[in-house]
């Protein structure tokens, strides 16, 4: 710390199992000291629910001093220093704000997630001033105690202690001084690491939240138990999902939970003979409804956020009349949302989870057992995917160019039949080898996707244009209309090409050697 020539303020930590009081009073016979008023500040940092911010080196953050609000931003780690943001509250989604440098930074990192206040970090701050023979204020020094309430059920804890000493200018022998006094100490500078340490305190890890499955089944285990530890990753993302469902801004909630019921239901269907039919019929059934009550809820999600990007081809008028289409969009969206919060603010809704969770929770082996219920996982899992990958190679193939629209359909249900199933059993094989596969998968995917995503618009706007009376709006949707069906025409134009590379010899030896080949040694 031997910096006695230094005129720019000093951050020091004092070590937290140490008192200020001492400190103050050894100080006070020292110098002529007035103490000023203690008062509470905070800092809150805030970030998405996958730490979106915090991964990337990013902060944005509030401070709180009684009536005043600061809001400071930092775009990276590399960035040197944060800035203050001329606002008066921060953004839920990157889309509240206006088209600035921070707008594009800030959705570079977040895409459309939810901004959530994170961490609040309660600082106990004991400001006092040395003054000379005039009483003038000559330096200004501040004891602040950085206090962090893990939850609700803990007690607070002292991350950190730290004395700022700050020059008054004009001054610069007493502030030397002030600091003098400090030396023996040998107390180290103080880091901008009051985020990390809040994170240590509360265990929370920020790269924890995924949606992959990474199970490390047993190769050997019974089909039953790796079918139930699949099905329960699947309801703690489902959980994971659900307030954020509820409350409806971020997009990002309701997809997760609805992917998540869709590989259930696939898990469920798929994975058969294993658990008995009565308990598949009802739970198929019960998240199938639910699955039906987020379709309208994301694929108008899908299409306001993709509408946005289809104005970019049209002249600022046709832009401006379709204004009753997005408010369309907005209305269809929150009914939809409604429908789909009554159900799962209901006590049938918990009802179900809780049975669901108790009897995948439940390790008792269905008695009598089923066909699958204790044949060797990896067993099962290469009978499954071989047959659905030369059922989707059977459909791939009976595709041509006059093909309809339906058995593009039909290869999209299965590929991610087919897609859903290698995931649940990757652990199973080489890893190298399965994820090259899923991303062939994923190159065909992605073209039947776009080519369903687009018929999905079409309609929805064919909807709108029946009960729509503003002549002007449905000549501005009669445009987007064209402009999605050259765009699906493209689209099909390049299924040939994905799923030749997806079907190539190649391809189709890789998969024969994984799913029949790989495990012939263990028979």
């Amino acid at each position: 710390m031997g910096l006695l020539m230094a005129i720019k303020q000093l951050d020091f930590v004092f070590p937290a199992d140490h008192g200020f009081s001492e400190l103050l009073a050894s100080f006070q016979n020292n110098f002529y000291v007035k103490l000023q008023a203690e008062t509470v500040n905070y800092r809150v940092f805030y970030d998405t629910f996958d730490w979106r911010l915090y991964n990337n080196g990013s902060v944005l953050e509030v401070h709180e001093e009684g009536q005043s609000r600061r809001i400071y931003w930092r775009a990276d780690k590399d960035g040197d220093l944060k800035i203050q943001l001329g606002l008066r509250q921060v953004p839920q989604l990157a889309t509240d704000l206006a088209d600035s440098e921070f707008c594009r930074q800030l959705q570079s990192v977040i895409s459309v997630r939810e901004l959530i206040p994170r961490i609040k970090i309660k600082i106990k701050h004991l400001p006092l001033v040395v003054l000379d023979k005039n009483k003038k204020v000559v330096v200004r020094i501040n004891f602040d105690e950085y206090w962090y309430f893990p939850s609700k059920t803990r007690a607070g804890v002292v991350l950190d202690k730290r004395i700022t000493i700050k020059p008054v200018k004009g001054y610069v022998n007493e502030f030397n001084q002030v600091v003098g006094f400090f030396n023996p100490m040998q107390l180290s500078e103080a880091q901008d690491n009051i985020m990390k340490l809040a994170l240590a305190e509360s265990g929370i890890i920020t790269t924890e939240y995924t949606t992959k499955l990474n199970l490390l089944l047993d190769a050997e285990m019974p089909a039953e138990q790796a079918l139930k530890e699949i099905l329960l990753w699947l309801l703690d993302i489902m959980r994971q999902n659900t307030a954020g469902s509820i409350r409806g801004r971020d997009t990002e909630f309701m997809h997760d939970y609805r992917v998540s019921i869709r590989k259930t239901r696939s898990a469920l269907t798929q994975i058969n003979k294993v658990l008995p039919q009565g308990i598949i019929s009802k739970y198929n059934k019960f998240f199938s409804g639910l699955g039906k009550l987020t379709n309208p809820v994301r694929d108008l999600d899908v299409f306001q956020i993709k509408l946005a990007s289809y104005q970019h081809d049209f002249s600022i008028a046709a832009q401006k009349h379709l204004q009753p289409l997005r408010d369309y969009l907005a209305q269809s969206r929150a009914e939809a949302q409604n429908k789909f919060i009554h159900t799962l603010k209901s006590p049938e809704y918990r009802k179900n989870i809780k049975e669901w969770r108790d009897y995948l929770e439940n390790t008792e082996p269905t008695r009598p057992p089923l066909e699958n219920t204790n044949k060797e996982i990896y067993k099962l899992a290469d009978e499954l995917v071989w047959n659905i990958y030369q059922l989707a190679l059977e459909e791939g193939s009976a595709i041509t160019d006059d093909s309809e629209a339906e058995a593009l359909h039909e290869l999209r249900k299965t590929c991610k039949k087919l897609r859903y199933l290698m995931e649940f059993f990757q652990s199973l094989y080489a890893e190298n080898k399965i994820r090259e596969l899923i991303q062939a998968l994923k190159g065909l995917q992605d073209n039947l996707g776009e080519y369903n995503d687009l018929h999905v618009h079409r309609d929805i706007l064919k909807t709108f244009s029946k009960q729509c009376a503003d002549a002007e709006a449905n000549r501005a949707c009669k445009k987007v209309i064209k402009f999605l069906e050259h765009r699906q025409v493209k689209t099909r134009r390049r299924f040939a090409e994905r799923y030749a590379s997806f079907s190539s010899l190649g391809i189709q030896k890789e998969f024969r050697d994984l799913f029949v080949e790989s495990h012939k040694g263990r028979a």
